[in-house]
């Protein structure tokens, strides 16, 4: 896309979108980011909060509070969310028809349209947590138009998010979600007592006050005087959980085109790999992760998987965006984009261990970026990721202070799961990885999950104890998992013969068994169960075009199936089933470079979760070489 962008940013790369599916494209700055529709209408700007945990001013309205524990009511609300088309802040210079959209060096989103003799282009970015859009337009011949009107189209509110969750597992307060709308000093201001929340956006005309539910629509037109050959303006929103003193600041075209090189410049990072595929994968994963995901809370970083649908922090999904940190400022440790995600892996364990609620030194399902637990179920493998997270940062990830650091807390964990193992050894949980209760009490990937954990912190000091304790859980897995009569390791057992033959796409420590050393690549039960989780007798297993492993959790089948699937064809030698998965992954893919939750096993279409971190980030990691 040489050539792209108009004169006085024109020197910066332009890369075209690379999947087929479109979703929402984000912008952000680690304190607040938006979400930008297909169109370049500003769908949601959303930031924590330091009481709800998220909030947004969005053209989604408050998520009913009595619909709350109804799936499909819940499904059909977060399609909306994720509708690229959905309203929110739309602009359309008048007579032009869609946009075209790139990606200025892999991280800001921009916009351009075409007609004859005009072009106009609409740059969003994030700079100290205020959204800046920049609207560019130039007449591309002598007898072009003299003027443009640009229609610009509020739908917006201040809204707490969302939090609608497929299994509910511990509701917010209601609030009061009203808003106030008035017009002050050249910007519309909506406020939310309820929240406390406010927002503004400006410059815009006066508008007459009101007080209703959100969102509320408004609209102006912008008149650009073309007779000089170009012309451009400013538009700035902010979100803000106090009100705003000073009147709305908005910054010179000449401050515009400074910050933009200033953020590509940030964001430019060392090639990562040779083939280009693979780097694209790299930073644009990197970009969400960074962006979007790591976000600043006091003295930590809280790591959500979704800025959108659900904004809290699983645990899980934030140690596999963790090892793509970890990679990569290990690998570029001397570059400004290498030293970000340097901070933030360290800023997310200070969350992890000083910021994030531990009721008896063990992490809930989920928590709001505020450290608060949203979930307070107990799941096992949320309890052993942080305590990974650690070890590997310590061991691999060149930041061995760490372990001195959050040492304390960190035994006190550890201490606490330990003292939950039953009289078998083995240690139980309530729900499966997939969020779903579990009715037999031990789970064999959060098992092997244990394992590979213990192993790590029995090389650190004070540790040594545990190289014992890795032993005596492999025997145990061994004798209670491995299913006699088909070869295969169990998903659960109840640990006195009762088994369950399943295999989930939320299960990588599975298929990482080999990898981390649990057993051998030519293992047999493990092969067989590898085998199983591929096959029609399990039913994770979607059968179509593009069948594949999923989660009956949200069924069909699911990237991180997919992942599994390169995983272990990467770890047995087999190249092509290696290629199968990479080609599948291509063919799913979001047009930003982020991956589904799930997707239709006949069509490829997403299904679930338009922002779901965790695998593109799980993906991202291993191109990088990571182990996980």
């Amino acid at each position: 896309m040489s050539g792209w962008l108009p004169a006085p940013v024109g020197a910066l790369p332009v890369d075209p979108p690379v999947g087929r599916h479109a979703k929402p494209w984000d912008a952000g700055d680690g304190t607040a980011s938006a979400s930008l529709g297909s169109d370049g209408r500003v769908l949601s700007m959303h930031r924590p909060h330091t009481r709800h945990g998220w909030f947004h001013l969005a053209g989604f309205p408050p998520f009913p509070e009595d619909r709350r524990r109804d799936p499909e009511f819940v499904r059909t609300f977060r399609r909306s969310m994720g509708d690229p088309s959905g309203p929110g802040l739309s602009v359309r210079p008048r007579g032009m028809g869609s946009p075209e959209r790139g990606w200025v060096a892999h991280r800001i989103p921009a916009f351009r349209w075409r007609a004859d003799g005009l072009a106009v282009w609409w740059i969003p970015f994030v700079r100290d947590g205020r959204l800046i859009c920049w609207l560019h337009a130039r007449s591309r011949r002598p007898d072009g138009p003299a003027a443009l009107t640009v229609e610009f189209a509020p739908t917006l509110g201040v809204v707490r998010a969302a939090y609608g969750q497929i299994t509910e597992g511990g509701p917010l307060p209601p609030y009061d979600a009203r808003n106030r709308v008035r017009w002050v000093q050249g910007a519309v201001w909506w406020e939310a007592p309820g929240l406390p929340g406010w927002a503004r956006v400006g410059p815009a005309p006066r508008v007459a006050d009101c007080e209703r539910m959100p969102p509320v629509a408004l609209r102006w037109d912008v008149t650009l005087d073309l007779s000089e050959g170009c012309a451009e303006h400013v538009l700035v929103a902010e979100l803000g959980e106090t009100e705003f003193r000073a009147p709305l600041a908005i910054p010179s075209a000449d401050d515009v085109h400074a910050w933009l090189h200033d953020a590509v410049g940030r964001a430019c990072a060392p090639e990562v790999g040779t083939e280009p595929a693979a780097r694209w994968w790299i930073h644009r994963n990197l970009a969400f992760a960074l962006d979007v995901c790591a976000v600043d809370v006091g003295e930590g970083t809280c790591l959500v998987t979704d800025p959108v649908l659900l904004p809290l922090s699983w645990n899980r999904d934030a140690y596999y965006v963790a090892c793509l940190l970890g990679a990569f400022a290990v690998r570029n440790s001397g570059s400004p984009l290498g030293q970000t995600a340097r901070r933030a892996l360290r800023r997310h364990l200070t969350w992890l261990f000083d910021v994030a609620a531990r009721p008896d030194g063990l992490w809930g399902r989920s928590h709001l970026t505020n450290g608060e637990v949203k979930d307070r179920a107990f799941q096992l493998d949320q309890q052993w990721y942080p305590l990974l997270e650690l070890a590997r940062a310590a061991l691999e990830w060149g930041q061995t202070d760490l372990w001195d650091r959050h040492r304390r807390q960190a035994l006190r964990s550890l201490d606490a799961l330990l003292a939950m193992r039953s009289a078998l050894g083995l240690f139980p949980t309530s729900e499966t990885p997939a969020d779903d209760p579990l009715s037999l009490p031990y789970h064999f990937s959060s098992h092997v999950l244990a394992w590979r954990t213990l192993a790590l912190l029995s090389r650190l000091p004070g540790c040594e104890r545990l190289l014992s304790e890795t032993d005596r859980l492999r025997g145990l897995v061994e004798r209670h998992f491995r299913i006699r009569d088909s070869g295969i390791y169990a998903y659960a057992t109840d640990g006195e013969g009762g088994h369950r033959r399943y295999h989930d796409a939320n299960d990588l420590p599975t298929a990482c068994a080999a990898r981390w050393g649990f057993c051998a690549p030519d293992d047999v039960w493990w092969r067989r169960t590898i085998v199983f989780a591929y096959s029609a007798a399990n039913a994770g297993w979607f059968d179509g075009p593009f069948g594949g492993l999923g989660s009956v959790h949200a069924p069909g089948p699911w990237t991180l199936g997919d992942i599994q699937r390169w995983i272990v064809a990467h770890d047995t030698g087999d190249a092509a089933a290696k290629a199968a998965a990479e080609q599948r992954l291509r063919a799913v893919a979001f047009d930003d470079g982020l991956l589904c939750e799930s997707y239709d096993a006949h069509s490829g279409l997403p299904r679930t979760r338009a922002w779901f971190a965790w695998p593109g980030a799980v993906l991202a990691a291993l191109l990088l070489g990571d182990s996980l």
